[in-house]
């Protein structure tokens, strides 16, 4: 059984003095919190009695009255019969061999000392004082307590049209215990499906504190941050940043748990994420907050480490792409005969080879892989490699369905000797789903996509050898999920990074051609419709300012929007592991905006201009480092472009 702690009834308290304009600790404000406790002990004999908890609140507010507001001292003191019942409440603790007091043992010590202004109330009420005693040491309450609702308001400008869920409001409230109030100023952005909003928490006294972002998720997401952000953030964050400076909150009843990040050297006003700050006021001085604030700030101890680093792309690269294989759980007594054998450690060049002859419905028994994740609600097992660096752990993700309901059971992190499944999709499948959702004006499975007099690779036969690329590049600290939303601006713009829950060492170029994916999908291609003609104009638009070429027609926003992309890829050279050597980068844009094309909450016109961008990385690779764009040579984008490109159409 779930109980409440001696700290948050104190909390609690505390506040309830406050709003009575006491300022002071008395016994009957520790009752009120008590009777606050939503299905507790002591609400739950109350209302045995036959009385609500409310009316016995309104009982002993009456009988003490409020107080004036003018306090003749500092702090909240405890009052000499609050410190009694508290000296008995922590005996009792200590003679249960309990690490912390609790509501329990802390209704028996107010019901045991039996003369503060509680018990003169209930005995006015007709209790037994015995009874009620001897109910608290034996109570089971039928329902979980719960801490009082903390009222959630929402800012004028808050967008509704995505509610909060029960659950993720139960872990908010949690979050703030002790506050009269939230009001909740705004959502972020996301992909990973977690719940992010800046919240302003008030005092009881309407005061309002500082903004801060809370970030509300499946509870092992939210521990991998917090140990992350230890690992990683802590020690080589500038002195503005996000930091988090409170544990996680994880409720016993909850899958979820949550965490808040604090905007260290705000200046005041509220936060906005860069995604929401383009949509609201457009691209201004986007590429200077990139360029000066975001890389200046954070370039000595994260981006500029520089460390020499070779390694085949998929090392670093793998765990963007969708599963290796989703399979269909085989039960332990029906396994199967002449399966396909995945083993870890993988042998890449064979599995490669049998991953081309598997189809819906054949056997495949895997072994020693490990649990990424078990989730319950979808009935999937998210297994990988489970070892090596950071991501090196999550390549080869499959994922397994139907393992709800039989014999065998699953942990996170458990190495799983031999599993059996039967093939429902392959990566390959997945991702010809994902082209085939973009509508495109091409087959598929056509070798190349036409840009003008231009053939570009078509990157679904491209992106397994992409992977096989070696690199010579530089690992450093990078955050993991650098896009839009995860970036903070404040009203003097001022810069917050948030979400550490991927940082990690790595490649450095990963952090810059995630974002360069969010300002393409995002960003620019929220200015203009969703036409693959008019996707294909942008993107001579981007090769076009690469060169120099003059973009005639173009609007202010767009050529800030370029400029941004521009003082971006300023920030890649600066980063480059060899001077002017953009081969590393090309292969980390190219599967970054491939892993683009199978993200459902962006754009159609976005996630097609992903897709293009990831062939011209794939072309501009092999054209100027490997020769084999093409077997006969295409000519250079630059060259087959008049000097003034078309401005494609914009958004009505």
């Amino acid at each position: 059984m779930l109980v409440i702690s001696l700290k948050d009834i104190l909390i609690n308290a505390r506040q309830e003095s406050v709003q009575m304009r006491h300022h002071y600790l008395g016994v009957e404000h520790l009752f009120i919190a008590m009777l606050q406790i939503q299905g507790g002990i002591t609400a739950s004999i109350i209302e045995d009695y036959g009385f609500a908890p409310e009316y016995v609140i309104d009982a002993i507010r009456r009988k003490t009255d409020k107080g004036t507001n003018q306090r003749l001292w500092a702090g909240f003191p405890y009052t000499p019969r609050t410190d009694v019942v508290l000296d008995i409440t922590t005996d009792l603790a200590m003679d249960s061999h309990l690490a912390e007091a609790t509501e329990r043992e802390l209704l028996i010590a107010i019901l045991s000392e039996h003369d503060s202004l509680p018990i003169r109330v209930l005995q006015a009420l007709g209790m037994n004082l015995k009874a009620a005693t001897l109910a608290a040491i034996g109570y089971d309450p039928k329902r979980e307590p719960q801490t009082p609702d903390i009222n959630v308001m929402f800012a004028e400008t808050y967008d509704t049209s995505q509610p909060i869920q029960r659950e993720q409001l139960f872990v908010l409230r949690r979050m703030f215990v002790g506050h009269k109030m939230i009001r909740i100023e705004q959502r972020l952005t996301g992909f990973s499906g977690a719940l992010v909003l800046v919240v302003t928490p008030i005092n009881a006294d309407d005061h309002e504190d500082a903004p801060v972002v809370v970030k509300i998720h499946e509870a092992d997401a939210i521990l991998d941050e917090v140990q992350r952000f230890e690992a990683h953030v802590k020690s080589s964050l500038p002195l503005q940043t996000a930091r988090l400076e409170d544990s996680p909150v994880k409720p016993e009843n909850s899958e979820l748990a949550g965490i808040k990040y604090t905007l260290v050297a705000h200046s005041g006003g509220i936060p906005m994420d860069l995604r929401h700050r383009v949509k609201a006021s457009g691209p201004m001085e986007l590429g200077k907050l990139l360029e000066k604030e975001l890389y200046a700030q954070f370039k000595i101890t994260w981006w500029q480490q520089k460390r020499p680093f070779r390694f085949q792309a998929w090392k670093e690269y793998d765990w963007l792409m969708p599963p290796l294989l989703t399979l269909d759980f085989i039960p332990d007594n029906d396994q199967p005969e002449m399966p396909l054998v995945v083993k870890v450690p993988v042998n890449r060049a064979k599995l490669k080879t049998k991953l081309t002859e598997l189809k819906f419905g054949d056997d495949v028994v895997l072994e020693n892989f490990t649990v990424q994740k078990v989730d319950q609600q979808n009935n999937i097992l998210k297994l990988a490699v489970g070892f090596g660096s950071e991501a090196d752990k999550r390549a080869y993700k499959i994922e397994m369905r139907g393992v709800n309901g039989h014999s065998k059971s699953f942990y996170r992190g458990e190495v799983v000797e031999r599993l059996a499944g039967t093939v429902w999709k392959t990566r390959a499948d997945l991702m010809l789903d994902a082209v085939r959702d973009l509508e495109p004006d091409f087959e598929p499975d056509d070798r190349w996509i036409s840009l003008d007099e231009m053939q570009l690779p078509n990157p679904l036969l491209a992106y397994e050898n992409l992977l096989d690329r070696h690199i010579n590049g530089s690992m450093s600290k990078i955050h993991g999920d650098l896009h839009l939303g995860n970036i903070l601006v404040g009203p003097n713009n001022s810069i917050w990074l948030i979400d550490f829950g991927h940082t990690r060492d790595g490649h450095t170029l990963f952090d810059w051609a995630t974002l360069e994916v969010s300002l393409l999908g995002d960003a620019l291609m929220s200015t203009f419709d969703s036409e693959w003609a008019t996707v294909r104009n942008v993107v001579k638009y981007l090769v076009a300012m690469e060169s120099g070429h003059a973009i005639d027609g173009a609007s202010e926003q767009i050529t800030m929007l370029l400029g941004s992309i521009k003082a971006l890829r300023n920030i890649v050279r600066e980063c480059l592991s060899t001077e002017d050597n953009w081969y590393e980068y090309y292969i980390a844009l190219a599967l970054c905006a491939l892993r683009g094309i199978t993200w459902k909450t962006m754009s159609l016109g976005g996630r097609r201009m992903l897709y293009l961008m990831s062939a011209m990385a794939i072309f501009e690779m092999n054209r100027k480092y490997l020769n084999t764009a093409l077997e006969t040579p295409s000519p250079d984008l630059t060259d087959v472009l008049p000097i003034r490109v078309a401005t494609p159409n914009p958004k009505e």
